[in-house]
């Protein structure tokens, strides 16, 4: 039987509609994740934020940020808008150390209740199936909106963070309504926006105001497309380059570490995972952002690493915590040019 408080409590939908239906005539930021999930989202929200009158432009946080980044925070308080909306934290949200510059709705499946004066979380936490920002988001604004036509930004986002076969109960027939070929493909040009080194996060998010459908993505009715398609190949290019990274062994992890300004080490990952089957995979990007190292994490097998924390499945440290992290793995005798950004050339 299906958990009545799915994909959220009635109660906590109210409270997060009463706050969105309050903002008529006020100025508000939809800050979402970059990711299509959270992309998918903020095109829900946006739309729910017209349909009761508010002025609502969309943010998104840039390359290595989150909508709550003290750089990014700090952008808004340039202009504070009246309102601040946030899809997809990927991280149980802590408000008392992240203050916002204006009331703020914080959609997240997986987030804590806020504590914040002015502040409201929508979470699915520990539900089951489970949800994501997009299928939440349109819960939420279904009231507010002709629901039907939207019903395909539920499917991407859907699609993008559980997988066509996610047990959702109405995915099967709302994929088929939406095209299971046009919602995959689209999935992949979305996700290369945010994962390409020119970070087209906002271009993507122009592509899904646009359009329509998913067929109207892959076929290039709207205007942005081409430069999904850029940035998938400048993606394709990177994994293919740094999947060539030789590893190093320090049984029974497998490093590999080089430089790209593209967010290719979680696909570098998977593709080592393939290889060494028996071994921790641990895919390290010193050049994705300035003087840190972006690592994702693999594996075919369950290992207990103390030097891991629980469940990671990566992260992003400083070069010299990078060094004093590898060191503990094993990877001794690291040095600093060893995690130097080198642009375009292999690690």
């Amino acid at each position: 039987m299906k958990d009545p408080r799915w994909p959220a409590s009635e109660e906590a939908l109210a409270h997060a509609r009463h706050f969105l239906t309050e903002l008529k005539g006020h100025r508000v930021v939809v800050a979402p994740h970059p990711g299509v999930d959270g992309l998918a989202a903020a095109v829900l929200a946006i739309r729910a934020l017209q349909a009761v009158g508010a002025r609502v432009t969309a943010r998104v946080p840039g390359k290595g940020e989150h909508a709550f980044s003290p750089v990014f925070q700090e952008r808004l308080r340039a202009a504070p808008p009246d309102a601040l909306v946030v899809l997809e934290m990927l991280a149980p949200w802590d408000d008392s150390r992240v203050p916002s510059a204006a009331p703020t709705l914080v959609v997240a499946p997986r987030a804590e209740a806020a504590t914040a004066p002015g502040s409201m979380v929508l979470s699915a936490r520990d539900l089951e199936p489970a949800v994501n920002c997009s299928l939440l988001t349109y819960a939420l604004v279904s009231p507010q909106v002709v629901p039907g036509p939207l019903e395909w930004l539920a499917v991407l986002g859907t699609v993008a963070a559980q997988g066509v076969d996610a047990p959702i109960p109405f995915l099967k027939d709302a994929l088929r309504r939406a095209g299971r070929t046009a919602v995959t493909e689209s999935v992949a040009l979305l996700n290369a926006a945010r994962r390409s080194s020119r970070f087209a996060a906002p271009q993507a998010l122009e592509v899904l105001l646009r359009a329509g459908s998913a067929t109207d993505i892959t076929r290039g009715n709207v205007p942005g497309v081409d430069t999904l398609h850029d940035c998938r190949l400048e993606v394709q290019r990177e994994v293919l380059r740094c999947s060539k990274t030789p590893p190093r062994i320090a049984s029974p992890v497998a490093l590999l570490l080089f430089s790209s300004e593209a967010q290719v080490h979680p696909q570098v990952a998977v593709r080592w995972a393939q290889r060494l089957p028996e071994h921790l995979i641990i895919a390290a990007n010193a050049g994705y952002l300035p003087g840190r190292v972006d690592f994702a994490v693999r594996s075919h097998v369950p290992m207990d690493l103390d030097a891991l924390p629980p469940n990671t499945r990566g992260g992003s440290l400083s070069r010299e915590e990078f060094l004093r992290f590898a060191a503990r793995l094993g990877f001794k005798g690291l040095r600093d040019i060893d995690v130097e950004r080198r642009g375009a050339f292999p690690g």
